[in-house]
C-alpha cells in the first residue's frame, strides 16, 4: 500500500446518492481523513434497485461533481454498494488436501475458498462475496487465519452472498456512464458493519439493522464473521409516505416531521419538536401551496409512524428467527441508516426485538469527518473502510490470496459483455 491512498465509496440509495472521498494512512494506522462528500437526491432507484438508468446516472454524476469539487481529487474508480431484495445468502464448505503436510500459504487458502465457491446457482444469480466463517486444519476448527500452519487438509466454512445479475449489471452501467471503474462491489450491510460495529460486538454475536430509504438491511455477525445477510423490501420512505398520505402534507414536509418531531419511544418524551412551530400536541407543518401551513396532531403522527415501524421490526424479527441465530446475539442489535435517526427508535426496537439495541454512527474520522458522523452515512463510510482494511491486510507479509489467473477481469468482463 502506498504512503497514502485516495479511496472513493459510492452509495446509491433509494433516498440519496453519496460519493465519499477519503485519504487512508498506511496499514490502517490512523483514522481516515475525509476529503470530500457529494450528496444528491436519488433518482431512478426503487427499493435499492436501479429502475431508470438515465435518472440514476444524473444523480450519481451530480454527487461525483460535488465530491470532486470539495476534495480537489479527480475520481476515476470507486467501491459501489449493492442492495435490494434480490440479494440472497447461503453457507458453503470447501476443502483442499496438502501433500506431505505442507505449510499453508495464500495459494492453499485461495483454493479452499474457490472450492467453497463451487455452488449451484440459477443462471440469473451471481456470487458477490465468499466470506470465510472459520477454517479447519486437520480437523481442528475455530482457525481464523490458517496461513503459516502445517497440515494435510484445509477446510473452510464460508458465507456466500449472491445478487441478481441484471441488478449488478445495471449498477455497473451507471458507473460506466459517469466514466468510473468499479474497484469492488460490496453488499451494503457488510459495508455498514465496518463503520458502526465494534470488534467485541462482532465476536460476541450481534445483528446489524440498517434502515435505509427503500430497504432494511440485516446482517448477523458471530465470532467476528458474517453468518447471515438479508435485504428486506421496506424502509424509512414507507414511514414518510404514510405520514404524507394520512396527514395530507407534501413528502418533504412529512420527512422533516418524521425526523424532527415524531417520537416512537414506548413513553414519548415531552421535548419540543426541533425546528417545527407549534405548542403542545399540535404542530404546524408545510402544506400544499406556497407559504401555506397545516396544524397536525403530534400524537396522530406518532401513531402513523409507529404502525409502519412496527411492521419493519416485525419483518426483522422474523428474519432473525428464520436465520436460526436469533438466540446467539448476546450483544443485541445495532441500528443505523437514515431510519435510525428517529426519536426513540432504539427504545422501540428494544421492545420489539426483545434484545439490547443501540444506535450506530461512523466515528474516528478526521478532516470533514463531522459531516458524515450520522447513521445515514454508515454505508458510505463503511465502503471506504472495507477497502482501506483490505489494502492494509494485503500490505502485510502474509498477503491475502489473490484471484486466480483471469479472475480479476470479472468486473471488467461485465462491462465488456453487457454495456452498449
Amino acid at each position: 500500500m502506498p504512503k497514502t491512498a485516495k479511496l472513493v465509496g459510492i452509495d446509491i440509495g433509494t433516498t440519496k446518492v453519496c460519493a465519499l472521498v477519503v485519504e487512508a494512512s498506511p496499514e490502517d494506522a490512523g483514522p481516515l481523513q475525509v476529503l470530500g462528500v457529494g450528496l444528491a437526491q436519488s433518482r431512478g432507484v426503487q427499493k435499492g434497485v436501479i429502475t431508470d438508468l438515465d435518472a440514476a446516472t444524473e444523480a450519481v454524476a451530480e454527487s461525483l461533481d460535488k465530491a470532486e469539487r470539495l476534495s480537489g481529487y479527480k475520481i476515476n474508480s470507486a467501491l459501489l454498494g449493492i442492495a435490494g431484495g434480490h440479494v440472497g445468502c447461503s453457507q458453503s464448505h470447501g476443502s483442499v488436501t496438502l501433500p506431505d503436510g505442507g505449510q499453508i500459504g495464500p495459494e492453499e487458502v485461495h483454493r479452499a475458498l474457490e472450492a467453497a465457491r463451487a455452488v449451484d446457482l440459477p443462471s440469473q444469480k451471481e456470487i458477490l462475496h465468499v466470506l470465510p466463517r472459520q477454517y479447519v486444519v486437520d480437523g481442528n476448527d475455530g482457525v481464523k487465519d490458517p496461513q503459516g500452519l502445517s497440515g494435510y487438509r484445509l477446510d473452510v466454512d464460508a458465507h456466500i452472498v449472491t445478487a441478481h445479475v441484471g441488478a449488478v449489471q445495471n449498477a455497473l452501467k451507471v458507473l460506466c456512464r459517469v466514466g468510473l471503474e468499479a474497484d469492488e462491489l460490496v453488499l451494503q450491510p457488510l459495508a455498514s458493519a465496518q463503520a458502526v460495529l465494534s470488534e467485541a460486538e462482532r465476536d460476541l454475536g450481534v445483528a446489524l439493522i440498517d434502515i435505509g430509504g427503500g430497504t432494511t438491511d440485516v446482517a448477523i455477525f458471530i465470532e467476528d464473521a458474517p453468518w447471515h445477510t438479508s435485504v428486506l423490501p421496506l424502509g424509512g420512505d414507507s414511514i414518510t409516505n404514510d405520514l404524507a398520505i394520512v396527514l395530507g402534507i407534501p413528502t418533504d414536509a412529512a420527512e422533516r416531521l418524521k425526523v424532527e418531531a415524531v417520537d416512537v419511544s414506548p413513553v414519548p418524551s415531552a421535548v419540543p419538536a426541533r425546528g417545527l412551530p407549534g405548542t403542545g400536541d399540535t404542530l404546524k407543518v408545510e402544506a400544499f401551496g406556497e407559504g401555506e401551513y397545516k396544524s397536525i396532531s403530534r400524537q396522530l403522527a406518532r401513531e402513523v409512524a409507529d404502525s409502519r415501524l412496527s411492521e419493519i421490526f416485525s419483518m426483522v424479527l422474523d428474519e432473525l428467527r428464520r436465520s436460526g441465530y436469533d438466540d446467539m446475539l448476546p450483544a443485541g442489535a445495532v441500528l443505523t441508516g437514515g431510519g435510525a435517526q428517529m426519536r426513540g427508535v432504539a427504545e422501540r426496537a428494544c421492545r420489539a426485538l426483545g434484545m439490547p439495541v443501540r444506535i450506530g454512527s461512523p466515528s474516528g474520522l478526521s478532516g470533514l469527518g463531522d459531516v458524515v458522523h450520522t447513521p445515514s452515512f454508515a454505508t458510505s463510510v463503511g465502503l471506504v473502510l472495507w477497502r482501506s482494511r483490505a489494502l492494509a491486510a494485503s500490505s502485510k507479509v502474509r498477503r491475502v490470496p489473490t484471484a486466480r489467473k483471469g479472475a480479476p477481469s470479472r468486473v471488467a468482463g461485465w462491462f465488456r459483455e453487457f454495456l452498449p
